[in-house]
């Protein structure tokens, strides 16, 4: 079944991989005003990285610098970016305003375009590093300074080809999740996937957990302190509602709290293929998924993992069927149960896990729950 989604504005089918994107994605607007001051952020060498309004003089070098930057995506799929090596490209975004160039120190490193889209949401639109100066984590560092930049924005979306796996790590180590996938050319099997980056609720990590570890059982592995060297973890999750007003949770016995239903993103899944497939395997529940509630980030670091959750708020459509748990959630003791959304923040908050990954668990959907919970107060 094709999906639509008011906040994205992506329409696509897995079986055909056609699809059409609002006509506001592709920058085209007149609120793409980019602030007259810089932002800065450091890379992981404590290298300053500045953004600043790209300008005329600097015009053939960034235009150089792109198209040395997309060469492999020429080599590899035929195409690159539209227009992006014409000049025309670069003087529109430097017209439009949408345009920045990225400083290292003082060396132009590349650039991108951001468009605003309107109600907080926000596109990120080519974004190129000089390939010469990959691996310092200029990229990373440019990000935070766009975020930085543009604090009133609620939504980040991009997309980048299927193909790149490079370009996939990099943005789902930022937060963004896929979401959808596009094809630029219907009579072409070029694919690009479509992401989004969710307000952030909650950043967690062990001194976060509300007692002391000790009181958990022993992580399985010693703790790290660079957690740029975590492994990754994405998970789609749910205020799941009936037609009641009660919400979902899961109860896990065996280690003596609850949690929102949802699961890991497997492969090239995106976040709402993972919520539908989650909430139909603990809960039984068909959905129809709703708006976005935002994203959590656990440094989990017993378990040198770190995770993003997505959170949305979903509907239960029609009766449940009975849940399909994989023998580990049967051996925990999950089931899923209702209630209203203040008496399941209450049974979190009674909740003590005898886990460490269940502390983590418990103050990740606390945070998830009361925003739901403040947002349905402030409607």
């Amino acid at each position: 079944m094709p999906i639509s989604r008011k906040k994205s504005r992506i329409v696509w089918s897995r079986s055909s991989k056609n699809c059409a994107r609002d006509k506001r994605s592709n920058g085209m607007n007149d609120k793409n005003e980019v602030r007259g001051e810089k932002a800065m952020s450091v890379n992981r060498n404590q290298e300053p990285i500045t953004l600043a309004a790209a300008r005329t003089e600097d015009m053939e070098a960034l235009r150089r610098i792109a198209i040395e930057a997309f060469a492999p995506d020429l080599q590899r799929y035929g195409t690159m970016p539209q227009g992006i090596e014409t000049r025309e490209w670069h003087e529109q975004g430097m017209a439009d305003g949408s345009y920045l160039a990225i400083f290292a120190g003082e060396r132009l490193a590349g650039g991108a375009r951001i468009f605003d889209l309107g109600d907080g949401r926000f596109r990120l639109g080519s974004l190129f590093v000089d390939p010469s100066l990959h691996g310092r984590g200029i990229g990373s560092a440019t990000l935070a300074a766009i975020e930085q930049r543009h604090p009133e924005a609620k939504e980040w979306s991009l997309d980048t080809p299927a193909g790149s796996e490079r370009n996939h790590r990099f943005y789902r180590h930022a937060g963004y999740v896929k979401v959808g996938e596009n094809c630029p050319d219907p009579a072409s099997d070029f694919l690009l996937f479509d992401y989004l980056k969710l307000p952030l609720l909650a950043v967690i990590r062990d001194a976060d957990l509300p007692w002391p570890a000790a009181e958990t059982q022993e992580r399985s592995i010693a703790p790290i302190a660079d957690e740029r060297n975590y492994g990754l973890r994405q998970a789609a999750r749910a205020v799941l509602a009936d037609a009641e007003g009660r919400i979902a949770l899961m109860r896990v016995e065996r280690d003596d709290y609850h949690k929102l239903p949802g699961g890991g993103i497997e492969g090239d899944e995106d976040a709402y293929a993972a919520l539908r497939r989650e909430l139909q395997e603990e809960v039984g529940a068909n959905i129809e998924i709703g708006e976005a509630i935002g994203m959590t980030i656990e440094y989990v670091a017993g378990h040198r993992r770190k995770q993003f959750s997505y959170a949305y708020e979903a509907r239960s459509i029609g009766s449940p069927s009975a849940p399909e748990l994989t023998k580990s959630e049967q051996a925990a003791g999950f089931a899923p149960m209702w209630t209203a959304p203040e008496e399941a923040v209450r049974l979190m908050e009674s909740d003590r896990p005898k886990t460490y990954v269940g502390a983590f668990i418990r103050a990740r959907d606390l945070a998830i729950l009361r925003t739901y919970l403040d947002r349905q107060a402030a409607e």
